[in-house]
């Protein structure tokens, strides 16, 4: 049986007509939607869409990824030596060929393990054996200035200590006051050594006495123990008050030590005094034990041809 095609369309009709009115009749088209349902709406589609950095366009250079950085070698280690071994006053010597920076970072882990001695016998290299620049000369001059006094002498032992000669030639009339001024620094000069060397004071006063009312002159040298014994050059200075003569005396000494290792041994000259420094301290801290005795060894070699000076005979 056929159905009209007027009933067909009809049904059609009605079907989607009552269809639409089921879904939509509660549904409102006219009234805006609140600002509420808007934002909610725009985060939903936002938070759907890809997330990407920057648009891609044609024209636009792919950015490219930076260079991992450069791989630093490992820093080799600094072996500290065998520990057991009783420390050597030349400790250390051999690996100052290695450099300041070396030697300072040799001394500084030996500090931290407690090993004050060879700690300081390695800050000493730093000075003695090579070249510091001005940060590394006074970092090493610090610690030793630190560690020295906590430490025992180095030689306990004054019949083992190697004599030295302090000679001193002034005018008649001061002689008295140089004699006894002398004998006070060479007690401090051995203490400065750490018992590494042992000082004999020789006064030679001239024949006359000054004629004039100024300032005496002094000449003073170091030599080995005998009469003709190596002998470092003469330095003279003059003095008009007894109380400034220890301090001229030391500041003479440590200048005649600087500049006999200088000319006659390998190690590098202790650095001149720093104004206003004690030079009993620049004799302790500057010039190291084993400076001491080198400076020591070289004036105890067998006598020169030249004889040492006439122990200012000529001064007046």
């Amino acid at each position: 049986m056929r159905v009209p095609i007027p009933v067909v369309i009809f049904l059609v009709l009605a079907v989607a007509g009552g269809t639409w009115w089921g879904n939509t009749r509660q549904m409102d088209f006219v009234t805006p939607p609140s600002e509420a349902k808007l934002a909610a709406t725009r985060v939903k589609i936002e938070s759907s869409l890809p997330q990407t950095d920057q648009v891609d366009d044609a024209i636009s250079v792919p950015a490219t990824a930076p260079p991992p950085p450069p791989v630093e070698p490992p820093k080799p280690v600094v072996e500290l030596g065998d520990l057991t071994i009783p420390p050597s006053l030349q400790d250390y010597r051999v690996r100052s060929k290695e450099g300041s920076a070396h030697l300072i970072e040799l001394a500084t882990l030996l500090e931290e393990k407690e090993e004050f001695q060879r700690a300081l016998l390695a800050w000493e290299r730093v000075i003695d054996l090579t070249h510091p620049d001005e940060g590394q000369a006074a970092n090493a001059i610090s610690a030793i200035k630190r560690l020295r006094p906590t430490l025992p002498d180095w030689n306990a032992k004054p019949e083992t200590a190697i004599t030295l000669s302090l000679r001193a030639g002034t005018a008649k009339n001061g002689a008295k006051t140089l004699t006894s001024t002398l004998e006070g620094v060479a007690r401090d000069l051995e203490r400065a050594s750490s018992g590494i060397v042992k000082i004999k004071t020789t006064v030679t006063a001239g024949k006359i006495s000054s004629i004039t009312q100024g300032p005496a002159p002094v000449a003073i040298w170091l030599a080995g123990p005998e009469k003709k014994s190596v002998f470092t050059e003469v330095r003279s200075f003059t003095t008009d008050s007894p109380d400034t003569l220890r301090d001229d005396i030391l500041k003479t000494v440590f200048l005649l030590i600087q500049s006999h290792l200088g000319r006659a041994t390998a190690y590098t000259p202790p650095a001149g005094l720093a104004a206003g420094e004690s030079p009993q301290d620049a004799l302790s801290f500057r010039v190291t034990r084993l400076c001491w005795s080198e400076f020591a060894t070289t004036l105890n070699q067998p006598p020169k041809k030249t004889a040492a000076p006439e122990n200012g005979s000529k001064i007046r």
